[in-house]
């Protein structure tokens, strides 16, 4: 093994065992145009002008993707999300690592120095002075679901730093914390400022990282930052009662599987539990309510209450968990594709706007095509060894038979374009997959440009199966290379996941997380041993053609349709529109390039089709 893979997997805690299974950093991260979206929304809400005025305070917790326009400068390379931090204190941190604004790594190899940014505007200080008692405080987090920060040195310097800009436009350290090799959780930091030369009208203050310039190697989450005046270091920040975590999946065992198959058996499918955790940041008592909610949204469906309640959350508390049952005879059967948002909002009786934007948390679950564990999003690689012939199944289990068309699986940027990989589906033998394979198809990985995605690899011919069956793929002994698929600390897929190099099938059962890597399935089957009964087709008049397919951008429908909805391979909802609002047109040029999925809908016959933006 090269010796710089051994000391990433080493340093950063990662493991290559008696197995083979790599767990390794990502070296590029997706930017997605969901996350500019929201960027824009909240930022119009903020000041958009040169500077900005006391106080200052933002925890992340209304947006994902660049940092607001109303609070930071542009660029730097900070992204705002909800998957690497540990406990923060409220929904949404913001993430320092070694990879830019683009996704991209800051070096091609594994250099040290300085990596992501985060400015503040200019801030009005000028009318301020040392005795108003201007304190800064924030939290900060090494690691979290990313790579820890390895040990500071000369050859690697590995800290977070805060510095001040002063009047001649100079800056100035205040604050730094070296790696120490060590996760940690948050901690909080409160700092006084009063060095009369930062008190001007162009008052900026900024983190910086540095670390390993490729990648989620050298990871720090920051977290709540606020800047005010009158302020004690022994008082607490604000009055505020925050949501710190996401919330878990709707769905038991999965967080997307086809509609189908759900509503076999919604009761058995429809999770416990759906559950949050809140911190209070106020020394006194905070009375408060909550109440959790599912809705489709795709369609639209009324919302259903599942939970609702109240208690006074002791002083300063942490984590406090709030959960209830969601109700299953509330997820209406709409058809074969639904969208589902279960929501859990606070009632605090906070004033103050921006505190309220902390207090609602939502999730979508897709009803679909397809099955997964994951969430859609990658913290870290996962690859098995580079020894030999190998193989990698994932299990999934099924509410009745159906046929496996596709699989889509998240390459990351670290694979080798030209590598062959053979993807194969296994019916189920005494709970491990069958000694040969069902199908297989081979797949070239391509160059993969900075925006990590799924790619569809689809089958010949569809496959039967019924109760239990895997996907995965297989490498012979000719490839050298790792191949690295995106996996999900989020979310777990326990001994799910299968290996054989030559000595039989062996189940993972040490490694929390998940593979992104998803079947799609085909139409619902009586029994795989049954004849298949004709797919019915939509009548002519009904049937549609987009085209030029690829695309650059501009899509022409012809046909008749009620509604349309672009989605990407992953699932996720990017619009729908109805004939009105899309006419025989759509403009996908702000989209990038890649494989999308149009469904069309008219009364209860559903096509879909897939396009390709080549812009």
């Amino acid at each position: 093994m090269p010796k710089f893979l051994i000391g990433l997997f080493c340093s950063l805690g990662f493991v290559l065992n008696s197995w083979g299974q790599v767990i390794t950093p990502l070296e590029s991260y997706p930017v997605t145009q969901s996350a500019k979206t929201s960027l824009t929304r909240h930022a119009r809400t903020n000041a958009e002008g040169d500077t900005v005025s006391l106080p200052f305070f933002d925890d992340f917790a209304a947006y994902t993707g660049v940092p607001s326009a109303g609070y930071w400068q542009k660029g730097g390379g900070v992204h705002v999300n909800n998957q690497f931090g540990v406990n923060p204190p409220s929904v949404h941190v913001a993430t320092f690592e070694g990879v830019d604004a683009a996704g991209r790594p800051y070096s091609p190899t594994a250099t040290y120095g300085y990596t992501d940014t985060l400015t503040s505007k200019p801030i009005r200080l000028n009318n301020l002075n040392p005795t108003d008692s201007v304190y800064i405080s924030f939290y900060w987090q090494a690691g979290g679901l990313g790579g820890f920060p390895e040990i500071n040195s000369e050859s690697q310097p590995s800290f977070l730093e805060l510095e001040f800009k002063d009047r001649t436009g100079n800056w100035q350290q205040v604050w730094r914390q070296p790696g120490a090799n060590l996760r940690t959780n948050f901690a909080r930091v409160i700092l006084p400022i009063t060095n009369a030369s930062y008190f001007h009208q162009g008052f900026q203050f900024r983190f910086r990282s540095s670390g390993l310039q490729r990648g989620t190697g050298d990871t720090w989450n920051l977290d709540y930052i606020y800047l005010d005046r009158n302020r004690r270091a022994s008082a607490p920040d604000l009055r505020d009662v925050a949501i710190s975590q996401n919330l878990n999946s709707l769905l038991k065992r999965y967080t997307a599987m086809p509609a189908p198959h759900f509503f076999a058996q919604p009761q058995a499918e429809t999770n416990d539990s759906a559950f949050t955790r809140i911190n209070n940041f106020n020394n006194l008592f905070a009375p408060i309510a909550w109440r959790g909610y599912v809705k489709g949204i795709n369609p639209v469906t009324p919302a259903d209450t599942f939970l609702r309640g109240n208690a006074a959350i002791e002083p300063l508390v942490q984590q406090y968990l709030i959960n209830g049952k969601p109700n299953a005879t509330a997820i209406s059967n709409a058809g074969n594709f639904l969208e589902i948002k279960h929501s859990l909002f606070l009632s605090t009786r906070e004033t103050n706007a921006r505190l309220r934007q902390n207090d609602t948390v939502s999730r979508i679950t897709v009803l679909g095509d397809y099955f997964a564990y994951d969430d859609g999003t990658a913290e870290t690689n996962f690859s098995l060894n580079n020894f030999g012939s190998r193989q990698l199944a994932y299990r999934f289990d099924l509410n009745m038979p159906d046929n496996v068309t596709a699989i889509r699986v998240y390459l990351t940027k670290t694979n080798v374009p030209g590598t062959v990989i053979n993807f194969r589906i296994w019916t189920d033998e005494n709970g491990s997959p069958a000694g040969a394979s069902a199908t297989q198809k081979t797949f070239t990985i391509p160059p993969i440009d900075s925006l990590n995605r799924f790619y569809e690899i689809t089958f010949p011919t569809p496959v039967a199966v019924r109760n239990q069956f895997y996907i995965g793929y297989s490498l012979t002994s000719s490839v050298p290379d790792f191949v690295n698929i995106g996996f999900d600390l989020n979310e777990e897929a326990l001994g799910q996941i299968y290996h054989n190099n030559g000595g039989g099938w062996l189940s993972f059962t040490d490694e929390k997380g998940a593979l992104l890597m998803r079947p799609v399935m085909g139409n619902v089957l009586s029994s795989p041993e049954e004849p298949e009964e004709p797919i019915q087709q939509p009548d002519p008049e009904k049937a549609l053609n987009i085209f030029p397919n690829p695309s650059t951008g501009l899509i022409n429908i012809a046909g008749n349709y009620q509604q349309v909805c672009l989605t990407d391979v992953a699932g996720k909802v990017i619009f729908c529109k109805t004939k009105a609002e899309a006419g025989n047109q759509l403009n996908l040029n702000n989209l990038s390039k890649g494989l999308y999925l149009l469904r069309f809908t008219q009364k209860n016959i559903a096509i879909t089709k897939k396009i390709i933006l080549t812009n």
